[in-house]
């Protein structure tokens, strides 16, 4: 439910005292808000299986 809402990154940093909780929360976020093209670009950069399951589960909401 914190995925199809775009909350799931707030729920796994949840700790907002420390500034690399809230950079860490910031980034999936800002990743998921991105058009699908902007999306691949990102993960391939990142090379991150955490954001292209993330990415992955947003496509079948959608």
């Amino acid at each position: 439910m914190a995925i199809e809402r775009g909350k799931l990154h707030d729920l796994i940093f949840d700790n907002r005292a420390l500034w690399s909780h809230r950079a860490l929360a910031a980034v999936p976020g800002v990743i998921l808000k991105l058009p699908p093209f902007k999306q691949v670009l990102a993960n391939q950069q990142v090379k991150s299986r955490y954001l292209e399951t993330m990415i992955r589960r947003m496509e079948r909401v959608y």
